[in-house]
């Protein structure tokens, strides 16, 4: 497979180089020295190259957009990965409509992540499939999720003309994800979509709707915005903000600083205190349920399992255990009635591995995990990071009672130590 890079930094090239050298054994790197060589003439042979990266902003006045529209109709010209430093939503937006395969920033950029958007790019075929299945450090479900996503028909579901659809951008166990942009302003967002059918449960259809329905009048910066939600004869969708730069597990494969793994944990705990104040439980506080905009400010989402606390109705039987066994609180995990002292059990699990790079406990089945959660003492930070010990102690007490009893308490706790 080769992969051509236009970029204008000499050490972001090396990067990218080593990135692919330790994940992707079977690509060949060229370099495109834009710094020396200006831009590629007319005929430039784009038929060697499998996928390009492209920057953004390529120095001297250039800009990558440019170039992508003057050379994307060329004979053989690859599928296209713009590469930016700038987290901006008009950027990401504005690569994926004019024909861009994917957007990456380099500040959140991991191996893993680059390589899964190039094979994503990569047109999947007979012959590509014999070139990474030779590659034993590529994960075969990469090439068994493309296979799949190439096999299956794209329907653009139907939900009226107020939203015009850019592309799909992920998939759930029963959602699917698109960019779209709304007619009547022309605003970036995403859409949401359950499809129902025969096999569409109504609890299915519910609690769908209830994520929406729980945060959509609630006004914060740290709460993901939802600007509309509804139903069709065939779908449920919820429209709501488009996040350019990725979520918190993504940053956290880079190593954070402590000042910014408490920085970070702030603004969560300000999201926790917006949704309790109106009587909202998240139970499910992960690092991929925190999203960053093109800011890089963040925010909480996903609010598919929540619970709103007075509500009559609730969406599970009693002892069912919903939520992320990794960041499950105590009762949570045994299927008892929890509050929002739970999200903050779960703020302090994040905590522990914003600051250390590692989760409290590990364990091979669930059922492990959750029995941890409630008899393993509670986690000991390594000696530098002592001063932040009563935080975790307090937030992963095993007991409601002994923890933090609010979201505000929580920031006061943080901001004494920030």
């Amino acid at each position: 497979m080769n992969i051509l890079i236009i970029d204008d930094s000499k050490d972001f090239r090396a990067l990218v180089r080593s990135y692919l050298s330790k994940q992707l054994k079977v690509a060949r790197l060229v370099d495109y020295e834009v710094e020396n060589l200006g831009k590629p003439g007319p005929d430039f042979k784009w038929s060697d190259y499998d996928v390009l990266l492209l920057d953004y902003n390529l120095g001297g006045g250039e800009n990558g957009f440019t170039w992508l529209k003057e050379f994307s109709s060329a004979t053989g010209f690859p599928p296209t990965i713009i590469l930016t430093a700038e987290g901006d939503e008009y950027i990401a937006v504005k690569a994926i409509k004019l024909g861009a395969a994917d957007y990456l920033n380099k500040v959140d950029m991991s191996p893993r992540r680059l390589v899964e958007a190039i094979i994503e790019a990569t047109e999947y075929t007979p012959q590509k499939k014999a070139e990474l299945e030779k590659d034993k450090v590529q994960a075969e479900g990469l090439v068994h999720e493309l296979h799949n996503k190439n096999q299956k028909a794209s329907r653009q579901p139907e939900i009226g003309s107020a939203y015009k659809f850019v592309r799909e951008i992920g998939q759930g166990a029963m959602s699917k994800v698109y960019l779209a942009e709304r007619e009547s302003d022309q605003l970036s967002l995403v859409l949401k979509i359950l499809e129902i059918d025969a096999s569409t449960s109504e609890v299915s259809v519910c609690r769908f709707m209830q994520e929406a329905e729980l945060v959509s009048k609630l006004s914060s910066p740290f709460v993901v915005r939802i600007y509309d939600y509804g139903l069709t004869n065939e779908y449920c969708f919820i429209a709501m903000e488009f996040f350019s730069r990725g979520d918190l597990k993504q940053r956290m494969e880079l190593r954070l600083s402590s000042d910014l793994a408490i920085n970070y944990m702030t603004h969560i705990a300000y999201g926790l205190d917006a949704i309790h104040r109106i009587g909202v439980v998240h139970r499910d506080l992960k690092p991929a349920n925190i999203m960053f905009r093109g800011d890089d400010s963040l925010a909480l989402a996903d609010f598919g399992i929540s619970k709103k606390l007075d509500s009559p109705s609730e969406l599970t039987t009693l002892g069912q255990i919903l939520g992320t066994p990794h960041y499950i609180s105590p009762e949570q995990g045994e299927g008892r009635a929890i509050d929002p002292r739970s999200d903050i059990y779960s703020a302090g699990v994040l905590l522990y591995e914003l600051l250390t790079r590692e989760k409290p406990y590990t364990a091979s089945t669930p059922a492990a995990l959750i029995y941890q959660h409630v008899y393993s003492p509670v986690p000991v930070l390594p000696g530098k990071l002592a001063g932040y010990q009563e935080i975790i102690n307090t937030t992963m007490a095993k007991h409601p009672a002994e923890r933090y009893q609010t979201a505000a308490e929580l920031i006061r706790a943080l901001e004494a130590v920030a």
